[in-house]
């Protein structure tokens, strides 16, 4: 009995023993463990600031990229405004009255500075200032002395600029005529329609020649001749005043120009804005114009 008795305390004492080590190394085990959470929530929480740096700086980064573009944008904007407004003149021409010069729908760049800091020669193709279109009742109308809309009053101020290109012909102090110089057969006409006569064939067409100065103007760049009946294409004899010019366009038989303008059939100065260079559209017709 005594021998099982020591036996069994031995194995007591043992177990007691061990299970002290194993609380030991519980309690051991419970501490690395928590200092790895500790680890890890330093850990995790340095990888969040570090994201959100990343964010912020990505933010910025695009922020600067928007406000460089708004810049490019601006600066595009006010060097187009400088150019458009100073430099050249970019205009369309939406009638036939340039033929075979400029056609129609034909777009063209003139140049503002040669009018601002040079002359008005002749035969130059100029952008100027023809009159005005009325907000109010629709009508284009020629500008006048009352710098009004004729119908209804309405101020020059408040309504939109009508624009022509047209070729100068009379300079300052020039003595313009146009006289009615022989006929040609209907048949040399092509832009204009004429009828035939009763016995079926093609009449003859009172023709005109432009005089500057009392000397016939070579004018190589009309497409067909230029009619001059007296009655719908009338005959003219005019001097241009003083800081003025006469203006025609080349296709004189479809040309709303200085002969139809009335009282008001002269451009002031200052209403010519640009010379026009060259024509850039359409393309197959693109080049310098004469």
């Amino acid at each position: 009995m005594e021998d099982n008795f020591f036996e069994i305390t031995d194995k007591d004492d043992k177990n007691i023993f061990d299970t002290s080590e194993e609380e030991f190394s519980e309690d051991k085990a419970s501490a690395g463990n928590k200092k790895d959470d500790d680890k890890k929530t330093v850990s995790s929480d340095g990888k969040g600031d570090k994201d959100k740096k990343t964010s912020k700086k990505a933010g910025n980064s695009v922020l600067a990229e928007i406000i460089d573009w708004i810049k490019v944008l601006v600066v595009a904007g006010f060097l187009a405004f400088g150019i458009n407004n100073f430099i050249i003149a970019n205009s369309t021409i939406p009638t036939g009255s340039m033929e075979n010069t400029i056609m129609p729908g034909a777009r063209v760049f003139g140049s503002r500075l040669e009018y601002t800091f040079g002359e008005v020669h002749r035969d130059d193709i100029a952008i100027f200032i023809y009159g005005y279109t009325c907000k109010k009742d629709g009508q284009m109308y020629r500008e006048n002395s009352n710098h009004a809309c004729p119908k209804c009053g309405r101020k020059d101020a408040d309504n939109s600029v009508v624009y022509y290109v047209k070729r100068v012909i009379g300079m300052p102090g020039d003595h313009i005529e146009i006289k009615q110089t022989g006929t040609a057969d209907a048949s040399e006409f092509h832009n204009i329609e004429i009828g035939v006569n009763a016995d079926g064939t093609t009449p003859q067409v009172p023709i005109g020649t432009v005089y500057v100065n009392g000397e016939a103007k070579e004018e190589v760049y009309l497409p067909e001749p230029m009619i001059v009946d007296g009655r719908q294409f009338p005959e003219v004899d005019v001097v241009v005043p003083e800081g003025h010019y006469y203006v025609l366009g080349d296709n004189r038989n479809n040309s709303m120009d200085a002969r139809f303008w009335g009282d008001y059939n002269m451009v002031a100065r200052d209403r010519m804005l640009a010379k026009v260079y060259f024509k850039y559209w359409p393309f197959n017709d693109m080049g310098f114009v004469k």
